[in-house]
């Protein structure tokens, strides 16, 4: 489960909670499916089987998972003599509220949001990027094989629940297919929170961005606001927009991390981001330069983005993107209105959101 690809505490102090569910995803099918095969009922009514784990580990394999996990996220092993101790009770990285299999409660299992949640911008639900990234979701039939498995316990080949047992669950993901996309750059909420590592250690000077989404931007969103964190890890983002938008989380050598966040006027959130340890050398960035209003800087490497080839400016707040031909490697520029003081951060990462070393140029 990467980062990615394409509490909440207001000034007067409210939460919206919103459950994040895939039933409109899998729809009537999954129903039938469930009640056909029999079981124990849930919930909601729906018949559960009772389904052995080498079953759920047999989509892993179906479908790739165990290509990236861990061969380019190393912060889940996924191949059968791993998968169950890192799945079951273990708080997951990317979203640290939450475990990725809550045993009998597939909707707080980071795991099944990540394979089916709904998705309010294109496939990003709130936690990130569905899983597969570039790939259809997963057909009904094989999310029904991960849910019943939860809902049945979660047990492992012996028929036990294993891993820490899990007394109080995070909190699905609010969820945000009813708010509207900001059209505003600012506005009167604060976003808070803190960035950790796959050690779970704070890390300093990673970056959080704003971005706005919409058709009418480039690649559907555009990086333009961004806060760097203190030796705690904390950060915070003033002067929100009210509406929805895109957070994402950078370091260097890392995977990126995507949140959808959903403000009111006023409002303010805690985000917690966890950033996995990149181990695929890809891109590779040099000789960064600042040239007047012009930014440039040299890109290799292969499946480069040109939404996410960044200069940061942390002191004016402010993140710019570089842009190449065809997104070729080479030199990759952008030209800013005015000349900003202070320090500029280079990066690049691509479309599997491998995140380059960072270069600075100046401060």
């Amino acid at each position: 489960m990467t980062g990615d690809r394409h509490g909440r505490q207001a000034s007067r102090v409210r939460r919206r909670v919103v459950t994040v569910t895939v039933g409109s995803v899998l729809g009537g099918i999954l129903a039938l499916i469930l009640t056909a095969c029999g079981g124990s009922d849930d919930d909601t009514g729906h018949a559960v089987r009772e389904v052995p784990y080498g079953k759920v580990q047999a989509v892993f394999e179906k479908y790739g998972c165990i290509g990236c996990h861990p061969g380019v996220n190393p912060s889940l092993d996924l191949t059968a003599a791993r998968s169950y101790d890192d799945l079951v009770g273990v708080r997951a990285l990317e979203d640290p509220r939450l475990y990725r299999v809550v045993a009998g409660d597939p909707g707080k299992s980071f795991l099944y949001l990540k394979l089916g949640a709904d998705a309010p911008i294109a496939d990003i639900p709130a936690i990130g990027t569905r899983m597969p990234p570039q790939a259809p979701p997963i057909p009904a039939a094989d999310m029904a094989i991960v849910r019943d498995w939860i809902l049945g316990g979660a047990k492992g080949a012996d028929g036990k629940t294993g891993g820490p047992e899990v007394t109080t669950p995070g909190s699905p993901p609010t969820g945000l297919r009813d708010t509207e996309l900001a059209t505003e750059r600012r506005g009167s909420g604060t976003i808070t929170g803190t960035v950790i590592g796959q050690d779970r250690e704070p890390i300093e000077g990673a970056f959080i961005t704003f971005l706005l989404a919409g058709e009418q931007l480039q690649g559907g969103e555009e990086h333009y606001r961004v806060a760097e964190t203190d030796a705690e890890g904390r950060f915070t983002l003033e002067d929100a927009p009210s509406g929805r938008f895109l957070l994402k989380a950078y370091a260097p050598d890392s995977i990126y991390v995507t949140r959808i966040v959903a403000l009111e006027e006023g409002e303010s959130e805690e985000i917690e981001f966890g950033l996995p340890r990149r181990v695929v050398p890809n891109p590779v960035i040099s000789d960064p330069k600042v040239e007047g209003l012009e930014l440039s800087m040299t890109v290799r490497g292969t499946n480069l983005d040109d939404n996410y080839t960044l200069a940061v400016n942390p002191d004016a707040g402010v993140t710019v993107e570089l842009h190449s031909v065809d997104n070729a490697p080479g030199r990759w520029r952008a030209t800013i209105p005015e000349a900003l003081p202070g320090r500029w951060v280079f990066m690049a990462v691509d479309e599997q959101c491998n995140i380059s070393p960072f270069l600075t140029v100046g401060g």
